[in-house]
């Protein structure tokens, strides 16, 4: 499975910004900081290969238009369990 950093011009190359990693809090900016980050991932063509890198490797942040919620629903429906200790933050 390929790292992130290894994809050919992924859309969020190009778009800094902590909203890739929403306040666990849920309120209005939060939602929209989501909104946004999964709205830049649907037009990625490593949305798959990101998503799954997401699922089996990351904890936090928005990984292939899915936020930390739906890939722990994927985890356990898998039966993948992480690592926290090798989480990239």
């Amino acid at each position: 499975m390929r790292e992130p950093s290894q994809y050919e011009a992924p859309s969020c190359e190009t778009v800094g910004g902590d909203f890739w990693y929403p306040d666990s809090k849920i309120d209005a900016k939060s939602i929209e900081d989501t909104k946004y980050a999964v709205s830049i991932c649907n037009r990625c063509p490593h949305k798959r290969e990101c998503a799954e890198w997401g699922i089996n490797k990351e904890y936090f942040g928005i990984w292939g238009g899915l936020t930390q919620r739906q890939r722990q629903k994927i985890r356990d429906q898998r039966g993948i369990r992480l690592n926290r200790e090798n989480d990239v933050a």
